[in-house]
């Protein structure tokens, strides 16, 4: 399995987990995020936002589906279709297990 992890701006949230749940990917987790990328923030005029709003949206997915996940967060993620700063970015590790807390079983 993987964890699929996309920061993301917040007003895209909505299309990302509409375009997932419509491709068979319903579940997933959203939460609001502050950080910054590479450009370091934000400067308009005299004023320098060093954090900026995100949304981290995760979610596990068997292996086999990983890059559809990431190829329909990508194309509902960009704000052109060509891409623009502060699109996101979209991290991917592996899950070693999965566990119900209320029944506290491991899934398969």
């Amino acid at each position: 399995m993987k964890m699929i992890k996309a920061i993301v701006r917040p007003e895209k949230s909505a299309d990302i987990l509409l375009n997932l749940s419509n491709n068979g990917f319903p579940a997933a987790t959203r939460a609001n995020v502050l950080g910054r990328g590479n450009q370091q923030g934000l400067k308009i005029d005299t004023i320098h936002y060093d954090e900026l709003a995100k949304d981290s949206i995760t979610i596990v997915v068997e292996d086999q589906d990983s890059q559809k996940v990431i190829d329909l967060i990508m194309e509902s993620a960009k704000v052109k279709k060509t891409g623009s700063y502060g699109d996101g970015k979209i991290f991917v590790t592996p899950v070693d297990a999965v566990y119900t807390i209320s029944s506290g079983k491991p899934e398969l």
